[in-house]
């Protein structure tokens, strides 16, 4: 793999990981309108994957030290403990639906990878989510009052993301927004969620692949790319929480539309 190559995969990584625009259904797509074009080698996927894994832990490092602090022996008792020991559960809550959806359609959903006219059909899922959630007008219960249903039904929404062209973030975003949830709470939730969302995900194929090796001649490429996925995903996270706060997500949901009816239009030649 070139570097060149690299360094734009691990762009498009960092941009559609974070944004509400399925980097999965980007690849469907790829596949079908690029000739030539195949999937990444899996160790070039599980090293780009890392740097958006790092991205987030690295925006978000004084909440993870903070959730970690609150479990530690030793703690003062005090009121941000008990919050942080309350949000540490509601993350196990949420990531529940994303392992058992994993692990039990995993070959379904994977299926799915070959239907673009599904693929087209999501995309303007998505978009419609986003429309939506611009224009809902719940009053907005804060992070204190969110319940373990509400946590239950946002990694459900996570799960179901594993469909291509489904966003993660668009999904888990939305669902919150319905529940009536803090938008600006809520988005920092839904990327706390994929952490262990991601690095489950990164876990799982580094020891199924633990007897490869990387070739040495594309160590050059595969750290350009997961440094560009690193640095443009931390780019991205900061972006979304502005849109969110600020309500302007249907940019993406006019994006999504329009990449959905190309799909479409690709997958019924």
């Amino acid at each position: 793999m070139s570097w060149l190559s690299a360094l734009l995969l691990g762009i498009l990584q960092g941009f559609t990981e974070f944004l509400p625009v399925s980097s999965s259904g980007h690849l469907v797509l790829a596949q079908k309108l690029l000739p030539g074009f195949s999937q990444p080698g899996v160790l070039f996927d599980v090293t780009i994957h890392l740097g958006t894994l790092v991205a987030v832990c690295v925006y978000f490092w004084k909440d993870l030290w903070a959730l970690l602090m609150s479990v530690l022996p030793g703690r003062e008792p005090g009121q941000d403990t008990a919050t942080n020991q309350r949000l540490l559960w509601l993350l196990f809550i949420g990531s529940l639906p994303t392992v058992v959806l994993g692990l039990l359609f995993r070959k379904q959903f994977e299926a799915m990878f070959d239907d673009i006219i599904g693929t087209g059909i999501w995309f303007i899922i998505t978009g419609v989510l986003l429309f939506i959630t611009d224009r809902v007008t719940i009053a907005e219960r804060p992070m204190p009052a969110m319940k373990s249903s509400d946590a239950l039904i946002i990694g459900l929404a996570q799960g179901l993301s594993i469909i291509p062209a489904l966003s993660r973030s668009g999904a888990t975003i939305a669902a919150g927004v319905f529940l009536g949830l803090e938008r600006g709470l809520l988005v920092r939730y839904s990327f706390l969620l994929s952490i262990p969302a991601v690095g489950g995900a990164f876990l799982l194929e580094l020891v199924s692949h633990r007897h490869e090796t990387f070739p040495s001649a594309d160590l050059f490429a595969y750290g350009i790319g997961t440094l560009a996925a690193f640095v443009v995903g931390y780019w991205s996270i900061a972006i979304l929480l502005n849109l969110t706060r600020s309500r302007r997500l249907s940019m993406f949901a006019y994006y999504c539309w329009a990449i959905g009816v190309m799909t479409l239009v690709v997958g019924s030649r």
